[in-house]
C-alpha cells in the first residue's frame, strides 16, 4: 500500500488567538519527514497536546514573517536546543528569512550555535527536490514577502514487500530486475513482476496563507488533492480583505474551483467568526461544495 501523508492542524486562528484557535501552524508527516508549516505563538505546546515529538521535525516552511505565523519559532528552537536535537534542521522561507532566523536565535540566553540549522531563502517557482517528493512554492500577494507551498508525492513504481517475503525473494539484484519489469527465476520458478509491482500515485497538498487573490495561487493549487487556504474575511468584506491583503471565503473557494482541487479546507478565520464559522463555510460552499473548516488538532491523511 502507498505510504500515507498525515497532517495535523496545530493552530487554525488568525492574528489574534482565541480560547479555541491557536495561531497558525500545520505539521505534515510523510515517512521520516516531519514538516512544520508556520510556527505561530504557542505552537510547541500544541505539538505536545497533540502527542507529537518536536525533535522529529526535519523541515520548517515559513510562509511569511508576520508575528502570528512565526512568534512560536524562538521557543521551539530553544526547546530543540535543550533537547539536544542532533539533526540538521532546514528552515525555508521567503527573502529575509536568513536575517529573521538570526534575529530569533539571538534572543536565546545560552548557546544557540549548537543547533545545526540551514536556512534557505526561496523565490517564486523554486523547488525543494527530494527522492520521493518535492515541495514547490510561488510568491503570493501580501504586504510583505510571502510564499505558498505545495507538497507533491512523486508517482513511483513500488514493490509489495509482503509478497516478496512470502515468495522468499532475497534482497539482491533480483529486486532491481523486477522493478525494471523483468521476469526473474528463483528456485526454478518464474516470477512475473506484474504480480509484485504497484504504482504509488502522485498526491498533492497545497497550503496558501495570507494573500490577496492572485493567479499564482490558482496555478500552485492545480489538481491538488487537498487545498488548505486562509479565509480571513467573509465574502461581504471583499474591500476590507483587499485592503489587508487577505482572502475572503469566496476567494478561497474560487481558487479551489479554478485549480480543480478535490477538497478545500479553510483556516485562519478572523476571530469575528468564532461563534458562527458557518457564515464563512456556507459562502465558500456556494462556489466549491467540497469545503470544510479546520479546527485545532484536526487530523487528515491521504
Amino acid at each position: 500500500m502507498a505510504e500515507k501523508i498525515h497532517f495535523t492542524f496545530l493552530g487554525t486562528g488568525s492574528a489574534i488567538p482565541t480560547a479555541k484557535h491557536n495561531h497558525p501552524s500545520l505539521l505534515l508527516q510523510y515517512k521520516d519527514e516531519n514538516i512544520l508549516i508556520d510556527c505561530g505563538e504557542g505552537t510547541q505546546r500544541q505539538i505536545r497536546v497533540a502527542h507529537l515529538n518536536p525533535c522529529k521535525i526535519t523541515k520548517i516552511l515559513i510562509t511569511h514573517w508576520h508575528g502570528d505565523h512565526v512568534l512560536g519559532l524562538p521557543g521551539l528552537l530553544q526547546t530543540l536546543m535543550f533537547s539536544n536535537y542532533n539533526k540538521q534542521l532546514d528552515i525555508y522561507g521567503p527573502k529575509g528569512t536568513k536575517k529573521m532566523t538570526e534575529l530569533y536565535l539571538s534572543l536565546f540566553v545560552g548557546k544557540s550555535d549548537q543547533l545545526k540549522i540551514q536556512v534557505h531563502e526561496l523565490e517564486n517557482n523554486d523547488i525543494i527536490d527530494e527522492k520521493d517528493f518535492f515541495i514547490s512554492c510561488k510568491s503570493m500577494s501580501h504586504d510583505t514577502e510571502s510564499l505558498a507551498y505545495s507538497f507533491n508525492i512523486k508517482e513511483k513504481t513500488r514493490i509489495n514487500k509482503a509478497k516478496l517475503k512470502k515468495l522468499k525473494i532475497p534482497n539482491s539484484p533480483l529486486i532491481a530486475q523486477l522493478l525494471q519489469g523483468k521476469t526473474i527465476e528463483i528456485n526454478k520458478k518464474k516470477i512475473n513482476p506484474k504480480n509484485l509491482l504497484y504504482k504509488e500515485q502522485a498526491r498533492k497538498i497545497t497550503i496558501i496563507m495570507d494573500t490577496k487573490f492572485n493567479q499564482n495561487a490558482v496555478n500552485l493549487a492545480e489538481n491538488s488533492d487537498i487545498l488548505i487556504s486562509e479565509a480571513t474575511y467573509s465574502a461581504q468584506e471583499k474591500e476590507l480583505a483587499q485592503n489587508h491583503f487577505h482572502l475572503t471565503s469566496a476567494d478561497s473557494a474560487e481558487i479551489a474551483r479554478k485549480s480543480h482541487a478535490k477538497k478545500l479546507i479553510l483556516t485562519h478565520l478572523s476571530q469575528r467568526y468564532e461563534i458562527n464559522p458557518k457564515i464563512i463555510l456556507n459562502e465558500a460552499k456556494k462556489i466549491f461544495k467540497n469545503t470544510i473548516i479546520a479546527e485545532d488538532f484536526m487530523k487528515f491523511e491521504i
